[in-house]
């Protein structure tokens, strides 16, 4: 039951955004009594947090299948990074129900800052073994910071479709990596990623979910 009122709240939010996603439109949606949300969450908060979690999970999943973990310490971090830009391509309401939309206090909900903190640390871990490897030189959690928020800015700016610029976003990826990193621009030709596509977040893409009877 919390995995399907987790799949229909981000049916809701897919479809009408997070101020749509309460428990009563829940209960409406799902057919269900109103008060029998809150036997799985206590309110609209632990609500979207059970399906950030959710969301989460798929994401992590989505990048460790996709992570080449036979190459090379380099190869293995470009292989991430392309992992993340597909996940954008392919689930972009997920990542902007993560990424992109205002959360409470990360402390709050543990189960969910723990799944960010494992992948995040496995990001640690790949560019520790680049800077043992003598192909990147510094702090490897700071590095990774700094990866970590240009690359989520660069794709949060995709979702947003605010690359207005003149540069797209495979166009920018790799070269931003390389620079903080240290390495040759060069690097980011090696294992092109996917040529560029329009994010997914549209109107014509959203489907119509039912609340109180009425599709909307």
């Amino acid at each position: 039951m919390r995995s399907r009122m987790c799949g229909a709240a981000l049916d809701i939010f897919r479809s009408h955004g997070t101020e749509a996603v309460t428990l009563r439109a829940l209960a409406d949606v799902l057919g269900i009594s109103h008060t029998l949300p809150y036997r799985y969450f206590e309110n609209k908060d632990a609500l979207l947090a059970g399906v950030r979690l959710a969301c989460f999970g798929l994401f992590d999943s989505y990048v460790r299948q996709r992570e080449r973990t036979e190459a090379g310490p380099l190869e293995r971090v470009f292989s991430v990074v392309d992992a993340y830009v597909g996940f954008v391509f392919e689930h972009s309401v997920e990542y902007t129900l993560i990424f992109a939309t205002p959360q409470p206090p990360p402390l709050r909900y543990p189960d969910l800052l723990a799944a960010r903190k494992r992948l995040f640390d496995h990001a640690v871990n790949l560019v520790e073994l680049c800077i043992d490897a003598g192909h990147v030189h510094g702090d490897a959690r700071e590095l990774t910071h700094c990866v970590w928020a240009s690359l989520h800015g660069l794709l949060s700016l995709h979702v947003a479709n605010q690359l207005v610029h003149g540069e797209e976003l495979g166009a920018l990826v790799r070269p931003t990596i390389c620079r903080i990193l240290g390495l040759p621009v060069a690097e980011a030709a090696r294992n092109e990623p996917r040529a560029e596509r329009r994010p997914v977040v549209s109107a014509r893409h959203l489907r119509p979910v039912t609340i109180r009877g009425k599709s909307r």
